[in-house]
């Protein structure tokens, strides 16, 4: 392999974190809000105080969505502006900030230049660059997740000074509780640390009190702010989610978190095998990998273990975390093997395949969300500019809020109306279906439609809108 003095090392990681930022940016609006991020951003509204903040959370969710994003979410809204296309920058920036802590993650579990790799495969995969592009908090948790293992590391393998031990201490248990608030499944993360540091107590006779010590102080502090909604959170007997089916077993989601099938068969094929090429090193000695492989090694057995005890809750999106482990493995495993041309094959067959991907990815990407805007600029050329949501209860609130905000929508003569409550003096109205929400049953009770005539429909994506004339 190629010698790298510091000089060209540094230039080669702002340039892949150049590319990482690029790809984020590139596309970053080209898809409108699904429910979710609809849901978010209502809650996140800066023009409501923070005790109507929580109120929208429990009114509508029943707190089941970790509240952490939606205040980071509302106090950036607050400062530039209340606009859907502003609120994806928040998603953007921890997505952003991710690439070079994952590469400074990556160092410490292997002191070379592997940690370059590591920032290149974090840059181009697909997988985090849409969540990049999406408001959620699920970048959130990426970011949050790898701050926690820095600080970790230098918790259970660092010498420290008396002064750095209190320091490191203190921010490692300040983002464990962050992290732990930013989503419910990181406390698999969690376990995960407290599970090694038994394995290495037992194994390797490894004493991290430090760590140990933090755990009653990360818990206290957790459960002070957020019992509540744990509790809610555990007291759940089912979930929209389903069993995995046996597909499962052969792809552990990797086709998701890797853009194809293929990708996906590529990436765990080379882990496993690295994995089983280093498995007594990292199995049986004292090694930072280990750490790691407990993390991938938990994030699927513990939901899927509480799936057999009460209901699955396992899906791609709440594992994101898994990916440090995965890219970070890959890569420095790849930079331990000696025979070079085994090295450069498994470099070319993880790159080339990415990268290839990657452009059919974003050049031919599909739209997936639906059309709001589209909507708004195809009625804009048309004389009827009154919209009515079909929608139920509340979730029309959601949409209307979303609509409203959009810029498509200001400073047009656009008008929504209450389905319900429909003036005398309306003539033609659009009544605009977000099909998911209603269960694709877009049919509008006769009660409501006793005189209308349909005059026009518009089908869009996971949107369907028809032109009604009023009869009075």
């Amino acid at each position: 392999m190629f010698i790298l003095d510091r000089k060209n090392i540094f230039s080669l990681s702002v340039f892949f974190i150049l590319i990482g930022i690029f790809l984020r940016f590139y596309q970053l609006n080209f898809e409108n809000y699904w429910f979710d991020e609809l849901i978010d951003f209502w809650v996140a509204d800066p023009n409501i105080s923070f005790d109507a903040t929580f109120f929208r959370r429990n009114e509508l969710i029943a707190d089941q969505t970790p509240y952490l994003f939606q205040l980071l979410l509302k106090i950036y809204l607050e400062f530039f502006g209340y606009d859907p296309e502003i609120g994806r920058h928040v998603p953007l920036i921890f997505g952003v900030l991710s690439i070079p802590l994952v590469g400074i993650l990556s160092y410490q579990v292997e002191k070379n230049n592997s940690f370059l790799l590591t920032i290149l495969l974090v840059s181009i995969n697909i997988y985090l660059i849409k969540y990049s592009q999406e408001t959620r908090t699920y970048t959130l948790v990426f970011l949050l997740s790898t701050i926690n293992l820095i600080f970790y590391y230098q918790i259970i393998f660092s010498d420290l000074t008396y002064f750095k031990k209190k320091y490191i201490f203190l921010l490692f248990v300040i983002f464990s509780v962050l992290n732990l608030l930013a989503h419910p499944f990181v406390f698999i993360i969690f376990f995960s640390q407290i599970a090694y540091s038994v394995y290495s107590f037992f194994v390797f006779r490894e004493k991290n009190f430090l760590f140990l010590l933090s755990i009653p102080f990360i818990l206290i502090i957790y459960l002070v702010i957020n019992y509540n909604y744990l509790i809610a959170q555990l007291s759940y007997n089912e979930y929209f989610l389903l069993h995995e089916n046996w597909k499962f077993y052969f792809d552990y989601y990797f086709s998701r978190f890797f853009g194809s099938k293929i990708m996906g068969l590529i990436y765990l094929s080379i882990l496993i095998f690295l994995i089983i090429r280093f498995r007594k090193m990292i199995l049986f000695t004292s090694n930072n990998y280990l750490p790691l492989i407990f993390i991938l090694f938990f994030s699927y057995i513990i939901p899927l273990f509480y799936a057999l005890l009460k209901t699955p809750v396992l899906t791609d999106r709440y594992i994101i975390f898994v990916l440090i482990p995965i890219l970070i493995l890959i890569s420095v495993l790849i930079f331990k093997i000696d025979n070079k041309k085994l090295k450069i094959f498994l470099l070319i067959s993880i790159l080339i395949p990415t990268i290839i991907n990657n452009y059919i990815e974003i050049k031919y990407r599909l739209n997936t969300k639906p059309e709001f805007t589209k909507f708004l600029d195809i009625i804009e050329k048309h004389e009827i500019k009154n919209i009515a949501l079909l929608a139920p209860n509340l979730v029309d609130e959601i949409i209307e809020n979303y609509i409203l905000s959009v810029k498509e929508f200001k400073n047009k003569n656009f008008r929504i109306l209450n389905i319900d409550n429909i003036s005398a003096d309306t003539k033609m109205l659009w009544v605009v279906c977000y099909e998911p929400v209603m269960g694709y049953n877009c049919n509008i009770s006769r009660d409501k439609r006793k005189n209308w005539i349909l005059n026009e429909t518009k089908k869009l994506h996971l949107l369907n809108a028809k032109l009604y004339e009023i009869k009075n």
